[in-house]
């Protein structure tokens, strides 16, 4: 082929197509040019036979001659003026533009130039033309000043040889992010692993999300954890979209099947579903590639590769490489979870999951530091739960735990950020404030846990009421080192146990109060901590056997030294005034009972209160009693109030209204301890008393015509002849209740019948009581003839 090269076409012994195949494997552009220079492209028929008869082999000739025509690539020739003298059918077919653009055409251009400026005469150079990629391979033929040209397609081998290197950098980007996972931990290794994935994969972000459970509804959802992206592209992982999105939302139903399958998401954003391209729409996500991560066999979450600025489609080699870097990043997380296990058991406590000690000292000493920097106060408390032994005893020690994981979470919500509970071991706390502007912030916060902690515990259908007692140490008055602070907030709960359940002291250095003191201080907070109760003791009328009141009796409960006499704590309580609002807490109390025994089907019986001095000199003592009255409901006549001849006595013009106002009321009123104060008895006459109680004191030594004997038999016949009823107190044996008997006392009470009960006691015995009222008079006197009566003793 060529200007001086005419082609003659005969018809020949035609090759098979594997022959043909053959020998065009056997060539390429530059040994076609290599070639001696043709001077026909075929032999005529005579030709053919003279050169066959000198012996010459024409068949390359022929089949060179054919190649141009016939080859699958573009093949030309142009002079060194640049004009077009050849042009074979595949360039034409290929590059139609090329006849009318000559040497303007991107695969001729700078084609003269590299010619004439270079002293070689073979070339090869690489073109592209719009999206093609072509491989040039040139003979200039000085000889005619031809320039000769074979032009081959390349894209795909390019292509091909781009994703090699690509699949190359990307694998060696796995294998170095998988070395920072393996190097590092936590957020540090993950966010390497990405830049380094991302910059690889020529992403223009890589995201890793987690499942977790939603914070409101609790269905499986995913939140965007890590991000990475180019300078360029805007960060996305905390817009609303990306955190907390239930995968039952129609964007994310497929994804999740697919995932949960361990199948890739692979797409152009204009591919997918409507729902789906425009939630991608909002990140202006272009293309999206989308692998699960797996931990320990489940679902963990997954990694995503965006395009953002450019349509390219994620090939199936990417998502491959994709994959093993989901399982590096899932075998890095679940190494990390593993060690992150054990470092929190290391520094938290099993059954709470608080910081145990050994992280609450390291806070506290980190704190300490910050604190002396920065010249500000701290405060450390010490707690444990009071009378958490009796529940672990008595309920068993799985209760207890359950208790004590209640009680921690209590805490935690008592608490600032920044604030530290930790478990100390046991049923002791330990709680740091690690700055403070007064001592006013950490009482307050220690009245805020006593506060949070007296409901109710609902464990297993067991209602549990639980106080704590609580010590505090500031820094630095109270010391300047971790130790000092503990122990002298220890020192500090140990006095406020002292006070009673459910108080919290400061530090003192002077923490040597004195018992008395101690116990004042316990008394003001027994109230609020609910340590007083009522215990309830029989009056028995002896005739008929029945029970025909009762004396409510308070009693003080301390978590420490357990019931404290009424002889300790009342005298305490007259000399501060607390006796005043305990004595309002015994009248609510012991009404509240009264009526609420009637309700369980039990005959009305009267409540006897003991009234105490400053309780009864209140002004406003009688509108108090009827408000209570009012409000619990309970009849007036069955209540009856008991005050002694000192009280009566001190103030007889006021003692005289204030008992008038009460009859007018229908109040009872009762001498209480008579016959042990003033021996004047004009005021019997001049006060309106219902019931004349004799002191046990009288009851005691009870002996036949002794001087007790007189005067108590003086004292009934002085009471009935005022017509009013006596009851002996302190009756104790039966030789006491037989004189008694002969003494035509008729109401007695002692611990021959029954010492004072909890309200659980008195219940059975006002059962027992409904019982006997069932038996016949004849039954019930040869019962109090009888030892018989002694069982209501028993029911103690």
């Amino acid at each position: 082929f060529g200007n001086q090269i005419k082609a003659k076409y005969l018809t020949l012994e035609p090759l098979c197509d594997q022959e043909f195949q053959d020998y065009c494997q056997e060539l390429d552009g530059a040994a076609l040019f290599a070639l001696p220079e043709p001077q026909a492209t075929l032999a005529t028929k005579d030709e053919a036979e003279h050169l066959e008869e000198e012996g010459l082999d024409q068949a390359p000739l022929i089949r060179l001659a054919s190649f141009p025509e016939i080859t699958p690539s573009p093949m030309l020739e142009i002079n060194v003026e640049g004009e077009l003298t050849y042009l074979n059918p595949a360039a034409v077919s290929i590059f139609p533009e090329l006849p009318l653009m000559g040497m303007q055409h991107p695969i001729l251009q700078g084609l003269l130039s590299l010619v004439k400026e270079s002293d070689n005469h073979i070339f090869v150079r690489e073109v592209t033309v719009a999206d093609k990629m072509f491989e040039q391979s040139i003979h200039y033929i000085s000889e005619s000043d031809l320039i000769r040209c074979c032009v081959f397609d390349i894209t795909e081998r390019m292509q091909a040889e781009a994703e090699l290197r690509k699949r190359d950098r990307l694998l060696q980007s796995v294998a170095e992010a998988t070395t920072q996972l393996l190097e590092n931990s936590g957020e540090t290794a993950i966010n390497l692993a990405l830049a380094i994935l991302g910059e690889a994969a020529g992403a223009d972000r890589i995201a890793i999300c987690k499942n977790h459970p939603h914070t409101e509804t609790g269905h499986v959802a995913s939140s965007m954890k890590f991000e990475w992206t180019r300078d360029s592209i805007e960060a996305i992982r905390h817009r609303p979209h990306r955190q907390e999105q239930c995968y039952s939302l129609p964007h994310l139903k497929r994804w999740y099947h697919m995932l949960t399958d361990e199948m890739a998401i692979r797409s152009l954003a204009q591919d997918l579903p409507e729902v789906e391209r425009a939630v991608l729409a909002q990140d202006n996500i272009l293309a999206i590639l989308v692998v699960p991560i797996v931990v320990n066999d489940l679902f963990w979450g997954f990694i995503e590769l965006d395009n953002c600025t450019r349509e390219d489609h994620w090939s199936g080699q990417e998502e491959s490489i994709l994959f093993a870097m989901a399982a590096s990043v899932g075998a890095a997380l679940q190494r990390q979870d593993k060690e992150e296990i054990i470092r929190h058991q290391a520094f938290h406590d099993a059954l709470t999951n608080l910081p145990n000690r050994v992280l609450f000292n390291d806070r506290l000493n980190l704190a300490l530091a910050a604190a002396q920097r920065n010249d500000y106060s701290l405060a450390v408390m010490f707690m444990d739960l009071d009378r958490f032994k009796l529940i672990n005893d008595t309920l068993g020690h799985s209760i207890g735990d359950e208790l004590l994981e209640e009680v921690a979470q209590r805490l935690q919500d008592c608490l600032r950020e920044g604030d530290t509970v930790a478990r100390w071991g046991g049923d002791e706390f330990t709680v740091l404030l690690p700055q403070i502007q007064s001592i006013n912030d950490a009482t307050n916060t220690a009245y805020r846990i006593l506060d949070a902690l007296k409901g109710a515990f609902l464990i297993r259908k067991h209602e549990l009421f639980i106080t704590t007692s609580i010590g505090i140490s500031i820094y630095p008055e109270d010391g300047q080192a971790a130790e000092i602070l503990l122990q002298n907030a220890d020192v500090a709960l140990y006095r406020s146990k002292e006070y009673g359940r459910g108080s919290c002291q400061l530090y003192n250095p002077t923490m040597n109060a004195s018992d008395q003191f101690v116990l004042e201080n316990s008394l003001r907070r027994a109230l609020e901590r609910e340590e007083l109760l009522l215990y309830y003791q029989p009056k028995v009328n002896i005739v008929t056997g029945h029970i025909v009141g009762l004396e409510a009796l308070i009693r003080w409960e301390h978590p420490e030294m357990g019931l404290v006499s009424p002889a300790t704590f009342i005298p305490i309580a007259e000399e501060t005034g607390l006796i005043v609002e305990m004595g309002e807490w015994v009248l609510r109390t012991a009404c509240e009972q009264a009526v609420l025994w009637q309700r369980q089907g039990f005959e009305p019986l009267s409540v006897a209160i003991n009234l105490s001095a400053r309780q009864f000199y209140q002004p406003n003592l009688v509108e108090i009693v009827a408000q209570v009255l009012e409000t619990t409901g309970l009849a007036a006549n069955q209540l009856e109030l008991e005050i002694t001849e000192s009280i009566a006595v001190k103030n007889m013009e006021f003692a005289q209204s204030i008992l008038y106002q009460f009859q007018e009321l229908g109040v009872s009123i009762a001498m209480d301890d008579f016959g042990t104060g003033y021996s004047s008895l004009s005021y019997l006459k001049q006060l309106p008393f219902h019931t004349l109680k004799i002191d046990q004191a009288f009851i005691r030594d009870l002996k036949p015509n002794s001087k007790d004997f007189e005067i108590i038999n003086a004292m009934i016949a002085l009471g009935k002849g005022l017509n009013l009823k006596v009851v002996a107190e302190g009756v104790d044996s039966h030789e006491q209740l037989e004189l008694l008997r002969d003494l035509n006392c008729e109401i007695v009470q002692g611990f021959l019948f029954s010492r004072p009960l909890t309200v659980e006691n008195t219940t059975h015995i006002l059962q027992a009581n409904w019982l006997q009222r069932q038996l016949s008079n004849s039954t019930l006197a040869s019962l109090l003839t009888s030892e018989k009566l002694t069982p209501l003793s028993t029911m103690n």
